[in-house]
């Protein structure tokens, strides 16, 4: 991925600062080239946000209704009622945790591979399947808390990479390169 690559991901993903966009928006209209490889990524961006699977609807069920109290279904109803008021209890009283923002979307270029798959420290290293989004490119939307994270994209199931649009690289300890990732940083 070429710095016009990076800068264009780094736009659409509003990474950038007002000034950087301002300088961007200058450069693609110096450059037609420029200018139609941004439409075209663009394009491909609201391509995949537009691939959110839907739900099939769900098939009616026609029941009868009966209204008959018995002694069990009383002593049913009096059990539920207990149980809320516990966990009304319970949960009233129970710290509420920090809410996560939903999680961090990974995106990588690899048009000649046949599998992309993500590891990194968050997932102990275990492979996490990408989905193909059209173009080439390939997605994942992983939940990350605040954190430094190091990660790896396997191509075909062997061939492991850096991520090419990640500044931040660390050597690992078997000699290969891992990407960087800080979460929830004001730098």
């Amino acid at each position: 991925m070429d710095n016009r690559d990076i800068l264009i991901s780094q736009y659409i993903d509003d990474e950038l600062s007002l000034e950087e966009k301002a300088e961007f928006v200058k450069e693609i209209n110096k450059d037609d080239n420029f200018c139609t490889e941004t439409l075209s990524m663009l394009d491909t961006e609201m391509l995949m946000s537009g691939m959110t699977p839907q739900a099939p609807p769900l098939p009616e069920i026609k029941t009868e209704h009966r209204r008959v109290f018995t002694p069990a279904s009383v002593m049913s109803l009096t059990a539920l009622a207990a149980s809320l008021v516990v966990a009304l209890k319970v949960f009233m009283f129970a710290p509420v945790p920090e809410q996560h923002t939903g999680g961090y979307r990974f995106v990588v270029h690899m048009p000649d591979a046949g599998h992309v798959a993500l590891a990194g420290s968050f997932s102990d290293w275990q492979s996490i399947d990408m989905k193909p989004v059209g173009d080439g490119y390939w997605q994942v939307n992983v939940p990350l808390e605040k954190g430094e994270y190091t990660y790896t994209y396997i191509l075909d199931g062997k061939t492991k990479i850096a991520d090419p649009a990640s500044p931040a690289k660390q050597v690992d300890d078997f000699g290969g390169e891992n990407s960087v990732i800080t979460i929830g940083s004001d730098i």
